[in-house]
């Protein structure tokens, strides 16, 4: 471990090749650089096996793309975070700024619990339900993660394999994470984390 002079706190250095990325909208992996997030929905996509999303890696890089629908799938105060990342439309050149590691799964079974999450997210009230709603006999998955960011990012040629609607895009290329420095410091995170265990289980006893 080191103090970054670039982000004023401890960094660390994450060792090996990683060739796995997480697919996720853009402004969202931005939001997560910045502290302001620390968890995914998921329950998968048109491409994926079954169309149910699967828990394959606990630890890999945070894959940029974009939703069409834009700013109607984020909360009024969060919608000037789209002006950030518009530019890149990710067709030919994406960027891994961003290396994430599972800290926990939760299942989110009731409409009570999505709310409850409401604070702890940048998306729309409509969002968060249109992803809980979908394919309704499955669980929503409520994925924690504690995200690194990389001093030096990677780019990566968009191979037409990584395009479409899956959730988990393997890379033709391993690349390095190297030195990052945390997005939340480790107090902040712990904080955040018990902070939205509290809320569901709130959620769950006024369900009772």
């Amino acid at each position: 471990m080191q103090i970054s002079p670039k982000f004023g706190r401890a960094s660390y250095v994450i060792p090996g090749m990683w060739n796995i990325g997480l697919k996720e909208w853009a402004v969202t992996i931005n939001a997560i650089d910045r502290g302001e997030q620390t968890i995914l929905l998921r329950k998968g996509g048109i491409r994926e096996d079954g169309k149910h999303f699967k828990i394959e890696h606990e630890q890999f890089y945070l894959y940029p793309g974009h939703f069409h629908e834009g700013e109607a799938l984020l909360k009024p105060g969060r919608r000037s975070l789209l002006s950030v990342v518009e530019a890149d439309e990710f067709e030919e050149v994406a960027t891994l700024s961003t290396f994430a590691e599972i800290e926990e799964v939760i299942e989110i079974s009731t409409e009570d619990e999505v709310r409850a999450l409401g604070p702890f997210h940048i998306w729309s009230d409509e969002f968060a339900a249109k992803r809980f709603n979908w394919k309704p006999l499955h669980p929503l998955n409520l994925i924690i993660i504690r995200a690194h960011i990389l001093q030096q990012p990677q780019a990566l040629m968009v191979m037409p394999e990584y395009r479409g609607c899956q959730s988990w895009v393997e890379f033709v290329e391993d690349y390095p994470v190297g030195v990052t420095t945390p997005a939340i410091p480790d107090r902040r995170f712990a904080a955040q984390v018990t902070a939205i265990k509290d809320a569901l289980a709130s959620a769950g006893a006024a369900a009772l």
